[in-house]
């Protein structure tokens, strides 16, 4: 009940978002279509789902249809959170996602169930939510790596990159929207924005430097958000906060664990 409340809430909020080319609903036709720019076209979770919805008959998304399935995927991942890690760490993510809702970012929530699903280390869990994770990020080639380092059932994790391979096949290639390293063209230009990215960053790299304090999974893979936060840092625009966000999960336990 608390993530159904949670996404409800958040999705109240994200009505006021705009909407860009560059991510959410604006990507949708760009991916539909197959001419949009990478990573926008290889982020396909949600517009095959639109696509189907409408019974493959169309490319115009309705706004009210992509907020429906937005809203069923932030309830989809912060009930997979609530499920493997508690309450407490299900509504500090939920806190720190409604402070970012200047983006539109669907993505965000299929990667933190993606995330969320591998750490729990049951199979079925990790191969459902791997397959959500590489339909929808292309952070998803560490789910096999992340899964392998707790000793989890790694095997499963490798349905990510595979949907990450068909993606690729399917959607054909696309040129990047911006420069592919961005930290010296883009990130250091200073920007309100950008000082709560860093502040962000600086929560979550400390949340995975207190490995000792998390539980096992978790202090087995206090890597993977350094380096998703240095990927976002030098092939993303950071200004964007809502990119670091599924990293949040480490920092998010920690802070569980202190309530």
């Amino acid at each position: 009940m608390l993530a159904l409340l949670a996404a409800i809430a958040i999705a109240f909020l994200e009505c006021r978002t705009p909407h860009s080319a560059y991510n959410g609903y604006g990507a949708i036709t760009g991916a539909l279509r197959k001419d949009g720019a990478a990573p926008m076209r290889y982020r396909v979770l949600v517009p095959w789902l639109i696509k189907a919805w409408y019974k493959l008959k169309r490319i115009e998304v309705r706004v009210w249809h992509y907020r429906i399935l937005k809203g069923l995927l932030a309830w989809a991942a912060f009930s997979m959170t609530d499920m493997v890690f508690g309450p407490v760490v299900m509504l500090v993510m939920a806190v720190l996602v409604a402070s970012t809702v200047e983006f539109d970012y669907w993505d965000l929530y299929a990667e933190l169930l993606g995330i969320t699903a591998v750490l729990s280390g049951d199979p079925a869990l990790t191969a459902i939510g791997s397959l959500v994770w590489g339909l929808s990020r292309e952070t998803a080639g560490l789910a096999p790596f992340i899964s392998l380092s707790f000793g989890g059932p790694w095997p499963w994790a490798l349905a990510a990159p595979l949907a990450l391979v068909l993606v690729r096949v399917v959607q054909g290639r696309a040129r990047l929207y911006c420069e592919r390293w961005t930290f010296l063209t883009y990130n250091l230009y200073l920007d309100p924005g950008l000082f709560y990215s860093v502040l962000v960053s600086a929560g979550i790299v400390w949340g995975a430097l207190s490995f000792r304090r998390l539980p096992h999974a978790m202090a087995m893979t206090a890597w993977a958000p350094i380096v998703l936060v240095g990927a976002g840092w030098l092939m993303a625009r950071a200004r964007e906060t809502r990119i670091f966000l599924p990293a949040c999960l480490w920092l998010a336990v920690l802070i569980g664990g202190y309530v």
